[in-house]
């Protein structure tokens, strides 16, 4: 080897072995890097990635990961690497945009546009459903800092419990509504501050009912009061599982109150108020029926047939009766209650003593008591009349098998006895009194009764009703001896008459004219009056039946109207007539009241105007009698005026029209002809 290629030989030796010293003891140059961002807007805590490439590779090394100013994350990365990613929660900040950049230890660098992560506004709810009238609580983050939170609910503010505001990070706990009156169903609630809404959170409101009673009887009524159910809707309204009309309606909030439920007839115990909406609100709510019954009627004497009814006892029960804590006999003997827990019957009230009695009915478990009232009993059949006038007494409640005394005007005038229930029967005459009023009295000693009885002038009418012009007779005895008798009709003296010595007298005379019904016949002599009811017949006279013109026909110029005459017994007959263009009569073209004839000419003043067969006339009549009776009107009739053309008029018309076609075309031929010839 020569000394050249020697040293060539060293020096690259220990080049070599130069480069591999300095090659280790110099830096790496840093390689450049870009960041891209999994999202670039969020809400705090949600989860980034952050992705970091180079065209080279990284250098081996921890690299810090800032969101903003905050460190907020570390990753080991390896040599050779040209990629790697980073992932962390975004950090609790206030709304508003974020530098995010990624360095590390050996100078790594982050080229081109720095990822900007802008935190959005978040809330939570304590709880997603709930009442009108809870209180619900929220919370947010990534709000402005420090700022006013207003909650909406659907887009409408809500009044908070207190005052809310973020703090210096932009979030808020504690803040608190109470849910308003609305619709059932799903809500959106959203929080906002100085520069927007955060996003909507469902919340759902269900449908809430209070009952104002919790038992009731069969029949009586409870009132509910609904919210939370659909809006403007008609809910339904069940007892167990039985629709019950009751036609609530909710308004636009979905609430209805006072919607009356009466209960029916259903058993005693536990029953279930179901109601639904189309929306698919169901609630439920349970109330109790109680045992009712009541009894017909309260108070009588012994024996009267009293009726038991009863509701809300258990369906399909015998049902036992007692008064005053003793069985009694009903009808039928036994008895149960119904499928729902109804019954009825009767028995009669059993002989005791006059006062307040208990009736207790039972089904072994439900009872219900009512008080009836005994009283000694008694009537008669007149309270006035003259002397010798034949008076019946009845009675119940006095002592059995015993003597009843009867005094009038304070002297004993006859005397009777019980039989063994206490019943009273007796028939007596009046004994000579003086005439007025008088105590009749009946008693046994123990119990007594006592009626007013007034002896008076009598008088009778011999018919209570007639037509005008009848014949009235009015007799009357007990009045003034030979005193004038006045008659008055209605308060206007018709006749007079005069009393003999014992009082009496007799008068005739006839119904006057005066309207159908009910009049007043008064008798007296000065001091003594009697008074008498008495009907002229108001049965409406015949309705008429309407002869000239015919119907449907056409009338004269001046028509003249004819009908049938009508008779009554009341007498007095007289006409109203009406015109009309319409059959319904809602206009009235003419109307004469009170023509005493049966036929109607139309005066000149009164001329029609040519009416057609398709818009004719309508007129009808009815009658009047005497006593202001009216029929009814009669059926209307048609007739036309003007001129009408015959049928001969139409065939006349015809053959003149053929003969001008027959003529025009003898000379429409002729002059062709001519033409053709020529």
């Amino acid at each position: 080897m020569t000394i050249g290629k020697r040293f060539f030989t060293i020096f690259i030796t220990i080049l070599l072995v130069v480069t591999a010293v300095i090659g280790t003891a110099l830096p790496v140059f840093a390689a450049t890097y870009t960041v891209t961002l999994s999202n670039y807007s969020g809400a705090v805590n949600s989860v980034l990635y952050a992705y970091a490439t180079t065209t080279t590779t990284f250098a081996p090394g921890t690299f810090a990961v800032y969101f903003s100013t905050y460190n907020i994350t570390g990753v080991s990365v390896g040599a050779g690497l040209t990629t790697f990613n980073a992932y962390f929660g975004v950090p609790v900040l206030p709304r508003g945009a974020y530098n995010v950049t990624i360095t590390n230890t050996v100078g790594d660098t982050q080229t081109g546009t720095v990822p900007v992560f802008t935190i959005t506004p978040q809330i939570f709810l304590t709880t997603n459903n709930g009442h009108i009238g809870d209180q619900l609580t929220i919370s947010g983050n990534g709000f402005a800092a420090s700022t006013p939170i207003t909650i909406y609910l659907d887009g409408v503010a809500q009044a908070p419990t207190a005052a809310i505001s973020t703090d210096a990070i932009g979030q808020f706990s504690n803040g608190s509504i109470t849910i308003p009156t609305t619709f059932g169903g799903v809500h959106t609630i959203t929080a906002w501050d100085n520069y927007g809404s955060s996003p909507g959170v469902s919340y759902t409101v269900a449908a809430t009912m209070t009952l104002s009673a919790a038992t009731g009887a069969v029949g009586s009524s409870f009132t509910v009061t609904g919210s939370g159910f659909a809006a403007n809707t008609t809910p339904s309204f069940l007892i167990d599982g039985t629709v019950v009309n009751v036609g609530a309606v909710t308004d636009a909030t979905g609430k209805f109150t006072n919607a009356t439920v009466v209960i029916p007839t259903i058993g005693a115990g536990l029953h279930t108020l179901t109601v639904q909406d189309t929306a698919g609100h169901v609630l439920t709510q349970t109330f109790t029926v109680t045992s009712t019954m009541s009894i017909n009627p309260t108070s009588g004497p012994v024996d009267t047939t009293v009726t038991v009814t009863g509701s809300g006892f258990l369906a399909s029960k015998p049902i036992s009766i007692t008064y005053d804590s003793a069985s009694v006999s009903t009808g039928p003997v036994t008895f149960t209650s119904d499928s729902k827990g109804s019954f009825s019957t009767t028995f009669k009230i059993p002989a005791g003593a006059s006062g307040v009695h208990v009736i207790k009915v039972s089904d072994g478990t439900n009872s219900g008591t009512a008080n009836f009232t005994t009283s000694l009993t008694a009537k008669i059949d007149v309270t006035s009349g003259p002397v010798g006038t034949s008076v019946t007494a009845n009675g119940t409640g006095f002592k059995g098998n015993s003597s009843v005394t009867i005094i009038f005007n304070g002297i004993q005038n006859a005397t009777a006895t019980t039989d063994g229930k206490g019943n009273l029967a007796t028939t007596f005459t009046v004994k000579p009194t003086p005439i007025g009023s008088h105590v009749l009295v009946l008693t046994d000693g123990t119990n007594t009764k006592s009626f007013d009885f007034t002896v008076s002038p009598t008088a009778t009418i011999d018919s209570a009703k007639g037509n005008i012009g009848s014949s009235i007779n009015v007799s009357g005895s007990g009045f003034g001896a030979t005193q004038s008798v006045t008659v008055k009709y209605d308060n206007n003296q018709i006749a007079t008459s005069s009393t003999d010595a014992a009082g009496t007298f007799t008068v005739a005379f006839k119904a006057p004219v005066s309207k159908g019904g009910a009049h007043t016949i008064t008798v007296t002599d000065g001091t003594n009056t009697k008074t008498f009811d008495y009907a002229i017949d108001s049965t409406p006279p015949s309705v008429p039946a309407l002869t000239l013109p015919a119907n449907d026909t056409r009338g004269d110029k001046i028509p003249t109207l004819s009908w049938q005459d009508v008779t009554d017994a009341n007498g007095g007959i007289v006409y109203d007539l009406q015109l009309s263009k319409d059959i319904g009569f809602n206009t009235i073209l003419l109307e004469k009241d009170g023509l005493t004839s049966s036929t109607y000419t139309f005066s000149v003043a009164e001329t029609l105007k040519p009416a057609s067969k398709k818009a004719p006339y309508y007129w009808r009549v009815k009658a009047i009698d005497a006593a202001s009776s009216e029929s009814a009107w009669s059926t209307p009739s048609s007739f036309f005026l003007g001129f009408v053309m015959p049928t001969w008029g139409y065939y006349a018309i015809g053959g003149v029209a053929a003969v001008i076609l027959l003529v025009g075309g003898f000379f429409l031929g002729n002059w062709f002809g001519r033409r053709a010839m020529s």
